[in-house]
């Protein structure tokens, strides 16, 4: 057997020295991802992931205009001012790489930022968010904690709602509501004043007023006469000094219709020790309608 000729062994020996080249790698796919410009300045070109035939959406904290690559083999390719989606080439080979560069309103053309679309049959990134610079971080954070907290308060009024719906009727509600003093809650039957029936379609037939600990109501028993609804819509307690009562309660909500008697319960309050010695009530409609009673006695 002859002996192999001195370049062969060299070649051999070559070919087993020299490293076969290693395969780019490929960008990390996810289905949504988020792109901090000012933390990867120094990064390079950032890749995203794209197949045949997926859309991939690309959305911007500011307005930018944005180049595409060989646009034209794109299926379809929607523009906004700050926005673009596109459904990527049928034809794209694997590891085929396309430029999508984007130049941002405010900054000039030389700041503009590139990103390699990298096509990767098994995977794809859907939407991909930018984020230009920290200012506008910090605001899009601080909305986050705006509506973190709106949605803590809305919990809170929602869990005290159904505290409130849960809570214990009669008079122990009353008593856990601060209404019972020593005295109780005292009332005094009303003897209808001509003067109060001043509106010929309503007439007043009885009523009654309440003291409690914090509190006043009259409760008034009103008849329609009249050919059209007629339902409360504002009410107003007025004490013997001229002094407007707070936290106006009223009802019930529904109108009363012709032919119809319903009592209206109007309660305000009013702090222990306040002097009253008569109120004035009124009852408005969204019409001309309304009832005034004054000098109603408090017992």
């Amino acid at each position: 057997m002859h002996p192999a000729p001195l370049y062969l062994l060299l070649t051999l020996v070559l070919r087993q020295a020299t490293p076969e080249p290693m395969p780019a790698p490929r960008p990390s796919c996810v289905d949504r991802q988020r792109i901090d410009l000012s933390a990867r300045a120094a990064a390079g070109v950032q890749e995203i992931c794209i197949a045949p035939g997926s859309l991939t959406g690309f959305v911007f904290d500011q307005p930018a205009s944005v180049d595409l690559e060989e646009e034209v083999r794109f299926g379809r390719v929607l523009r906004g001012r700050d926005s673009i989606s596109f459904v990527s080439p049928p034809d794209l080979a694997p590891g085929e790489r396309l430029r999508l560069s984007v130049r941002f309103e405010r900054e000039p053309p030389e700041q503009g930022v590139t990103f390699m679309l990298v096509a990767h049959p098994g995977q794809v990134t859907h939407q991909v968010d930018v984020f230009h610079d920290g200012r506008s971080r910090a605001s899009l954070w601080q909305e986050i904690e705006e509506e973190r907290a709106k949605n803590q308060r809305l919990g809170e009024e929602n869990q005290s709602l159904h505290g409130q719906l849960n809570a214990p009727g009669g008079l122990l509600r009353v008593f856990l509501n601060g209404e019972l003093g020593r005295q109780g809650i005292v009332s005094r039957v009303l003897s209808v004043n001509v003067s109060w029936n001043v509106e010929n379609s309503l007439t007043i037939l009885d009523g009654t007023v309440f003291r409690s600990f914090n509190s006043v109501a009259v409760q008034v028993s009103v008849k329609n006469s009249g050919t059209a609804p007629w339902k409360v819509e504002k009410a107003m307690l007025v004490a013997n000094q001229g002094q407007r009562l707070e936290g106006i309660r009223f009802g019930p909500p529904q109108a009363i219709y012709p032919g119809v008697t319903r009592a209206i319960f109007v309660e305000a309050r009013a702090a222990p020790g306040t002097p009253l010695e008569a109120l004035t009530l009124t009852l408005n409609e969204e019409g001309p309608r309304s009832i005034t009673m004054e000098n109603i006695p408090l017992p």
